[in-house]
């Protein structure tokens, strides 16, 4: 009962920090809006049928600061966190690795080979604006394919969490040689740069046309995963203990990695890559709840990846005035000591505690 009380005031107050959140980072970067005037036109807008707006309470160029510019790229950020974070809880119970993140899929890096393909040698049938998303989420779903294969290849028919990983390593290492390769090739200085900041990650491209499929994927990846958070459990107990207890492993384990592959492709293929998210999050959120039951682990860390990922955006764009730092930079240094940290802490590839 202490457990439970304790997990529904963390969902409480993490539900709490996610909406102050989301109308907090609105307002802040080169030109900041007071957190007033952000909730005024949010709640006028959603609510008010946009009334006071259409009065001229409110001045315009604030009004499209907060509406066209700013919500969409913090709604997109949501998005982004509560994608990489239930995806990394679940990669972690599938793999039986407490290390493992969404990027063992490959797809990070077929999202890179991806971009650089459109970036570096562009097809004309596509439209442009949409050439490098379109080729980065082909390439993130080849790599995951890719390594799904491998993997069944490799465990004789079953997907195993040890063969996963070295396919993952595998098509991870092939597809960063292509972007490397593409890069090597390029004579244009600009589209070079383009690839390169493009693989640091970040949320500015985000508009209202670009919401829609990451959301729906997102929301039925969050449902699927927090549904079958019991079965996570099981699978965590060992194949041989799962299969016992009249789960079908094979059938389970290969649904959630399409799933998982679908998701985060769905949003690298927008942002590029920002690490250590899938990672960072279940862990702290174990820490704080005290459990490592996905049925509390998985809700728990969408609501607390959504705001460490606005959080970090609204850092990223404000830190240097008009020069906007790249997400995936800040990710990776919040990231990296965390993952040292969790090393040290729980002595991973060595005796245990």
């Amino acid at each position: 009962m202490k457990h439970r009380t304790w997990h529904i005031f963390l969902y409480v107050i993490l539900a709490v920090l996610l909406v102050f959140t989301l109308i907090y980072t609105v307002g802040v970067g080169a030109t900041e809006i007071s957190f007033k005037d952000v909730y005024s036109i949010l709640t006028d807008r959603v609510f008010n049928g946009g009334a006071r707006i259409a009065a001229g309470e409110f001045d315009d160029v604030t009004f499209k600061i907060v509406w066209l510019i700013r919500l969409p790229r913090t709604l997109f950020a949501l998005l982004v966190g509560v994608g990489l974070s239930i995806c990394g809880a679940a990669m972690q119970a599938l793999v039986l690795n407490p290390i493992a993140d969404p990027y063992v899929l490959g797809v990070s890096s077929g999202a890179s080979a991806g971009a650089a393909i459109a970036l570096l040698a562009p097809i004309g049938f596509i439209e442009w604006q949409y050439q490098t998303t379109t080729f980065a989420f082909a390439g993130a779903l080849f790599s995951a394919f890719v390594v799904y294969i491998l993997a069944k290849r490799a465990g004789g028919g079953k997907l195993q969490p040890v063969t996963l990983l070295l396919a993952g390593t595998a098509v991870n290492a092939v597809m960063s040689a292509i972007t490397s390769y593409l890069v090597f090739r390029a004579k244009s200085p600009e589209s070079i740069a383009a690839v390169y900041n493009w693989q640091m990650g970040a949320i500015s491209a985000a508009q209202w046309k670009t919401l829609s499929i990451p959301a729906v994927l997102v929301c039925v990846g969050l449902v699927i995963f927090t549904i079958m958070g019991s079965r996570f459990n099981m699978i965590m107990m060992g194949d041989e203990d799962a299969a016992a207890m009249g789960m079908r492993v094979k059938l389970f384990r290969s649904t959630m990695f399409i799933v998982c592959s679908v998701v985060v492709a769905s949003l690298v293929s927008i942002t590029g890559i920002i690490g250590f998210v899938g990672l960072v999050v279940p862990h702290v959120v174990r820490l704080l709840s005290r459990t490592s039951d996905n049925r509390v682990v998985m809700p728990m860390s969408a609501l607390f990846g959504a705001s460490y990922i606005m959080w970090a955006d609204a850092f990223a764009r404000s830190s240097h005035g008009a020069s906007e730092l790249p997400l995936g930079i800040v990710t990776a240094f919040i990231g990296a000591p965390f993952f040292m940290f969790l090393m040290i802490k729980n002595r991973y590839g060595g005796r245990g505690k």
